[in-house]
């Protein structure tokens, strides 16, 4: 692959759940995501907005077919120039950590408790045969975790000795052991206070600028994304609904969706944020019964009779800039 080439492309990818993997005993499969197109320059960097349940994580998880059993995906997925999905489990097992890692939301989840942080980071790199020795395994752990902001002698603890941040920052090192060209990091921050959560996110911008590694960052919340991301894509009812450059969509969303969770954020400092604060009634659609036409026309507050019989696709909204709405242009133009 040469270095013009793109790190990640997906084609018209879905996912379809078993009926009973999402809470039901029977019945046709559960699209989880519904013919998602998107393209990772390499060392560029992508960010996945949108509310629990739009299918951020498991387009994640399908790039490196971590799903369960009896998951259906469909379309192309290319890691590398490589079709993810014509990978044997023995090519899979070979890529994953040192081609493209993952960074979980929930570390004590992700941490197994009975082992100390030096077996676990080191665990990749003894498999994937990067370092010639466990002693060497041992010295490239601490060098991590120093990099990661912690000191090495951490390397000897176990999970529950460690802070939420901490253990944020084992996962961060761990992920990037074998030095993979693509770090997915899954909702890294959530469950941290807005302290720690900032100095995870300058450690991850400052990793990446080091490093050069591409990264695509899931959360909601679309301003930690534009802090951190050159190109931020909103996610609706399994679909992209808007796509284009982090600061662009932030400040100025074309998709009524991306508008509504922008303004969910109050801006610190301004009254009229305070004293009005907005929001968007109502809950994201259950996958397996979507209404019809535009899935978030029951929500919008721009939505016409059209937007419930026609299914709006992606179209070309302005410069670098895509958008899922039928009055997209009457309102950009």
């Amino acid at each position: 692959m040469t270095s013009s080439e793109p790190i990640l492309v997906l084609d018209d990818v879905s996912v379809r759940y078993p009926a009973s993997a999402s809470g039901g005993s029977s019945g046709d499969p559960v699209a989880a995501v519904r013919g998602v197109s998107l393209t990772l320059a390499r060392r560029g960097s992508l960010g996945l907005a949108g509310e629990s349940g739009c299918g951020k994580s498991t387009l994640a998880n399908a790039i490196l077919r971590l799903l369960p059993a009896g998951t259906t995906i469909d379309g192309r997925i290319e890691l590398g120039g490589d079709d993810v999905g014509a990978m044997n489990p023995g090519r899979l097992r070979a890529i994953r950590w040192t081609r493209a890692a993952i960074v979980f939301q929930g570390a004590l989840h992700a941490l197994n408790p009975v082992q100390r942080i030096l077996d676990q980071v080191a665990e990749p790199m003894l498999i994937h045969d990067t370092v010639p020795s466990r002693a060497a395994a041992a010295e490239r752990v601490r060098t991590l975790l120093e990099q990661v902001g912690l000191p090495g002698d951490r390397a000897d603890a176990h999970p529950h000795q460690l802070s939420g941040g901490q253990r944020q920052r084992v996962l961060i090192a761990m992920a990037l052991a074998c030095e993979p060209d693509l770090l997915i990091a899954d909702e890294p921050t959530t469950a941290l206070d807005v302290m720690v959560q900032a100095q995870v996110l300058a450690l991850l911008a400052s990793l990446r600028a080091e490093r050069n590694f591409s990264m695509i960052f899931i959360t909601h919340d679309l301003s930690l994304l534009a802090d951190v991301c050159d190109r931020l894509a909103v996610m609706y009812a399994g679909r992209v609904v808007e796509e284009g450059p982090s600061e662009q969509v932030l400040r100025a969303g074309h998709h009524p969706y991306t508008q509504a969770l922008a303004a969910a954020f109050p801006i610190i400092g301004d009254p009229v944020s305070r004293l009005a604060p907005s929001g968007l009634p109502g809950d994201p659609p259950d996958p397996a019964a979507l209404p019809t036409g535009c899935a978030f026309h029951p929500r919008c507050p721009m939505a016409v009779d059209r937007c419930a019989v026609e299914d709006p696709v992606l179209r070309v909204t302005g410069s670098e800039r895509s958008a899922a709405c039928l009055l997209v242009g009457e309102r950009t133009s």
